[in-house]
């Protein structure tokens, strides 16, 4: 049987059935949205081996893939310390939470986390006693054990831990900053600086970048949040004078000069009426 000849050129493929279209076409170059104003904080000696850090908790919106993280010391010349990466969990109270005690079995720690859209799970009283599901907390460090969902990304948190690691229990409006610090969390970033730079200033830009990796935000025409530094990561406890005085050895420190050899705050001591505290002669 004769074939039919095509001429080069003319000729079209078959049309068969194809599979519909689930929607639009994803865009590599989508624009991110700003990051989220960050949760800034130094983190206490439990969390960072004594040494003094600033974490930055970075979220965005749904095009938002993560951000890279400048720091300046003057507010002008900046470098790029690290970035930031999608799936943090961060927000704000839904309502507001009494001061409280460790463990809290009486409060309900009630959070909003639709600006990062994120997600809770429960645990159990083992994680949460073992700081396994630790937050950020307007400043306090906190725990829990059951998350319950009450509306799209609102949740319920109860079973508290309450001033984790050393971090002052309060009472917290709300509205106040929340967050999730999880474990090895690539939208937790870690600044570590030395201890010279304790009393100083320094300004952090978060430019952000699409889920593709593209579309990195300019610098320029970001605005900056400072953040003070105080040394809340360094363990007094590291001074030998002051971890003496902490487990009740004797101390004899002879004539005191003038250079800050250490400090620390042992909280309320309760002596008797009359007692004498000798520090010995200062120069």
């Amino acid at each position: 049987m004769p074939g039919t000849i095509t001429p080069i050129g003319v000729g079209s493929a078959a049309l068969y059935p194809k599979q519909a279209s689930a929607g639009a076409a994803l865009d590599p170059f989508v624009l991110p949205g700003d990051t989220n104003a960050p949760i800034m904080f130094e983190a206490p000696p439990g969390l960072t081996a004594g040494v003094n850090e600033v974490w930055v908790l970075a979220t965005g919106g749904p095009d938002w893939g993560g951000c890279q993280i400048w720091v300046s010391s003057d507010g002008s010349t900046y470098a790029l310390a690290g970035t930031a990466y999608k799936g943090g969990r961060q927000g704000v109270l839904s309502a507001s939470l009494p001061q409280g005690t460790d463990p809290d079995t009486t409060d309900t720690l009630s959070v909003d986390l639709s600006e990062s859209e994120g997600q809770l799970l429960s645990g159990t009283t083992a994680d949460a006693d073992n700081f396994v599901t630790l937050c950020y907390c307007d400043g306090e460090l906190v725990s829990y054990e059951t998350a319950t969902l009450t509306a799209p990304y609102k949740y319920d948190l109860t079973y508290l831990r309450r001033g984790v690691y050393g971090t002052t229990i309060a009472s917290h409006g709300g509205g106040a900053q929340f967050g999730r610090l999880g474990p090895n969390d690539p939208s937790v970033f870690r600044y570590a600086y030395p201890a010279s730079f304790i009393g100083q200033t320094i300004y952090l830009k978060l430019p952000g970048f699409n889920i593709f990796g593209q579309q990195l935000q300019s610098l320029a025409a970001l605005s900056a949040y400072g953040f003070a530094l105080g040394g809340a990561g360094t363990n007094p406890l590291s001074n030998p004078i002051i971890a003496g005085l902490a487990a009740g050895t004797g101390q004899d420190w002879g004539t005191v000069g003038t250079s800050l050899i250490g400090s620390a705050d042992f909280g309320l001591v309760t002596v008797p009426v009359g007692a004498t505290v000798n520090l010995g002669m200062v120069s």
